[in-house]
């Protein structure tokens, strides 16, 4: 599950390009919204782009995504992040540690310092990084 999450967490730049399918979406994806923009995992932290939410069973365990807006095709989306997903259990993909820490507060160069990648603030950025790694969508 880790290395699925790995795979997401690489590509979400490229997937962008279909999770935020409109100039609009990226207007929230920017340090100081509520909308997570930066690409990290948490299990309780609402400020990761992924939350591992507690479940009362190992059946109950799950991802969320919270990237993702309305303005998406849900079936595009939903086959991206799958194919994304995959190609991190295929490469073995490390999703790196989870950050406990209320990311909301990081200034910008606090967020640069760490090296934590961020969504694309623009359309045309995530259409640049989405044709820049395309290959796993191809397999």
């Amino acid at each position: 599950a880790l290395h699925f999450l790995g795979g997401v967490l690489r590509h979400a730049r490229g997937l962008a390009a279909f999770t935020n399918a409109s100039t609009n979406s990226y207007k929230r994806l920017i340090p100081g919204y509520e909308a997570p923009s930066i690409l990290t995992y948490s299990a309780n932290n609402r400020s990761a782009s992924v939350r591992i939410p507690y479940g009362i069973s190992k059946n109950s365990a799950r991802f969320e995504f919270r990237f993702p807006d309305s303005s998406s095709n849900p079936y595009l989306a939903f086959a991206a992040i799958l194919m994304a997903g995959m190609d991190g259990v295929k490469n073995k993909m490390d999703p790196g540690e989870a950050m406990d820490i209320n990311l909301f507060k990081l200034t910008l160069d606090e967020i640069r310092e760490k090296g934590i990648k961020q969504m694309p603030h623009t359309l045309r950025r995530s259409l640049e990084e989405m044709l820049a790694d395309k290959q796993y969508l191809k397999e």
